[in-house]
């Protein structure tokens, strides 16, 4: 395979419905590496699928990426193993490629975020955006079929870069019951300046009405305005990853980082600003001593 070091494609996603924080992807014409930590990365390169691989392939050969192993700085490649057909040479030299890319590229992240296209739920009674469903990047495939619900955690307890929020039942039935019946949601093209653009007519929406941390926090009672803001500080260390949020946003999560500290270290690489360096330290730390007593 003919690869041509020019041809890197460097970007990164949210993680969606729940929010978990930001994807990083590095592309090359022989695969792609992808990170959820900046840390540890998933390598994945392209091979031909052969025609009999499996029955409903017979007759046909298609490109498909295959698994190659895991790879951080700190503890180098660990490959998994490689389907028999597969020829081992050129996959290296692939994966190999691949790390080089990674390590070239390691200083500039975290890679900008690229899914401006955005699934948003809405409000029943005053049509305004109520949480975002789904986001892809421009010209890729949209989810089919398309979610109609959000959730509030993925397991039973979540995962180690988000937790199970403490209220989850109570939050998801919040959005269930004001998103109504009927459920509503639109696709909206955010713009540069943060405002967005129905997909469906063009009409423009203004970036004060579309949550800036995924999840309206205009709520009728004091209730569920409180639980909400709980939901938002619970998830700080994940919304810091976000890249077009206000300085003063940015100050309210991370005073409240010591919520679910736990799961700061997993976004630290991947936060473009920290506004106050002492607040970050004292969550790394209580982070460091709640893992060291799980």
């Amino acid at each position: 395979m003919n690869m041509d070091v020019n041809k890197v494609n460097c970007y990164a996603f949210r993680r969606v419905n729940p929010f978990l924080g930001v994807m990083q992807v590095i592309e090359t014409q022989g695969g792609r590496a992808h990170s959820t930590n900046g840390v540890v990365w998933d390598i994945e390169v392209i091979a031909d699928q052969p025609d009999d691989w499996g029955s409903l392939n017979k007759g046909r050969s298609d490109i498909a990426f295959y698994r190659y192993g895991l790879w951080s700085l700190e503890e180098g490649l660990i490959s998994r193993p490689l389907a028999p057909h597969l020829d081992k040479n050129p996959l290296s030299e692939q994966c190999n490629f691949l790390i080089e890319s990674i390590k070239q590229n390691l200083a500039d992240m975290p890679f900008k975020l690229k899914d401006t296209e955005e699934l948003w739920l809405f409000d029943e009674k005053n049509q305004k955006p109520l949480v975002l469903l789904a986001s892809v990047i421009p010209g890729k495939q949209r989810p089919s079929p398309e979610p109609k619900y959000w959730a509030t955690h993925i397991g039973a307890e979540g995962v180690s870069s988000q937790y199970k929020f403490p209220d989850a039942r109570q939050l998801k039935s919040q959005i269930e019951k004001t998103a109504g019946f009927n459920i509503n949601k639109h696709w909206i093209l955010r713009q540069a300046d943060g405002s967005g653009v129905y997909d469906i007519n063009n009409e423009v929406i203004s970036s004060r009405e579309i949550p800036a941390f995924l999840l309206s926090e205009n709520w009728p009672d004091e209730e569920q305005c409180i639980r909400v803001r709980n939901y938002i500080n619970w998830i700080a260390p994940s919304l810091l990853t976000l890249q077009n949020i206000s300085k003063e946003q940015r100050v309210r999560l991370e005073e409240n980082l010591n919520v679910q500290a736990i799961s700061i270290e997993h976004h630290k690489e991947l936060i473009i600003e920290v506004i106050n360096e002492k607040l970050m330290t004292s969550a790394l730390v209580q982070c460091r001593l709640q893992k060291s007593i799980l």
